[in-house]
């Protein structure tokens, strides 16, 4: 049952990462992609290295600290309802200019190590399941959620994270159950609108439009009209740091990617971790983990990143960029 589980998981999350609005797909060749219109070079690839689930535990916050005290790694994520996220908001409280973002978190997916609500016991009832966890699987926060529990859920998230000193500078999307239904995008949005903090957003081109529905996926027209009125900015491609079967494998698939990117701001996220005993009984991926953060800090890799045409970047720098821009512009978004 725990293997079903997880490759349910991984299985939903691949899915929504091709099909729904946080897709793979560049904007078309020659429009103009948001590293242009916040003022990036032309023709250059902006990247965002994103170190996704820190304080899920120990060993994710301390891989992810290292990393971004490196220098070379500056976004992150934290999962507010999980175990460890103290630990890493008492890290943003002594480094308050870190780029540290909210992986909003709906569901508690590892088979014995799990976390609830975030909201006052018994408001978002739900959220959970029998034992008063988070569901463990996207699809039945899916079928299960309303959206008035949700929305409760984020903000709680956000003001939880606030009261632990950590100010966070954007949002994603845990296992992408966000954008598993148009309601659920529309709180995501809405809630990232009523904050101000940018929600981690594909740009959608009426060229990927037609694609999704040449393929058998259309997105209904409110989804895109609520994309073409949020006023925040977005990114132009998202990639995840694949599963391999060795840390050869990975780092080759890892150059390669970099390699065939398209110009424009693509966020790179990944899960890093230090191995410990503990963190390969939380998560049958510990060895995954493991070799994220060694490949974040790899002599190769790092000097891939310092090519000429890549440019490092985080969501601090976004947000100064477009809110630096003039109003005529910022408004066209």
């Amino acid at each position: 049952m725990r293997a079903i589980h997880l490759t349910t998981i991984w299985r939903f999350r691949a899915a929504l990462s091709a099909v729904v609005l946080l897709a793979c797909f560049a904007c078309q060749a020659g429009a103009e992609t948001w590293a242009e219109r916040l003022g990036y070079p032309t023709d250059v690839k902006v990247i965002v290295l994103h170190a996704n689930e820190m304080g899920m535990c120990y060993e994710t916050g301390a891989a992810g600290t290292k990393l971004l005290d490196g220098g070379m790694v500056k976004s992150a994520a934290a999962m507010v309802p999980a175990p460890w996220f103290n630990n890493f908001a008492h890290w943003c409280q002594a480094h308050p200019d870190a780029d540290v973002g909210l992986d909003l978190t709906l569901n508690s997916e590892l088979p014995t190590y799990r976390w609830q609500p975030t909201a006052a016991g018994g408001t978002v009832p739900s959220l959970v399941d029998s034992e008063g966890f988070l569901w463990r699987l996207p699809v039945q926060t899916m079928v299960n959620s309303s959206t008035a529990d949700v929305e409760r859920e984020l903000h709680a998230q956000i003001t939880r994270a606030r009261i632990a000193g950590l100010r966070p500078t954007h949002l994603t999307t845990h296992l992408g159950t966000l954008v598993s239904r148009p309601d659920l995008i529309a709180v995501y949005l809405r809630v990232a609108r009523d904050e101000w903090i940018p929600a981690m957003i594909v740009e959608l081109t009426p060229e990927m439009v037609q694609r999704f529905e040449r393929e058998g996926f259309p997105l209904p027209e409110n989804i895109i009209q609520l994309l073409d009125d949020y006023p925040l900015p977005k990114v132009d491609d998202l990639h995840f740091v694949r599963d391999a079967d060795s840390y050869a494998a990975k780092k080759k698939d890892f150059l390669e990617m970099l390699s065939q990117l398209s110009p424009g701001i693509t966020q790179i996220a990944f899960h890093p971790a230090v191995e410990s005993d503990a963190l390969k009984q939380i998560t049958p991926r510990w060895q995954q983990r493991v070799w994220d953060a060694q490949l974040m800090a790899d002599a190769d890799v790092r000097q891939a990143l310092k090519a000429k045409d890549v440019v490092l970047t985080d969501w601090r720098e976004i947000m100064q960029r477009f809110e630096g821009r003039p109003a005529a512009d910022a408004e066209t978004k």
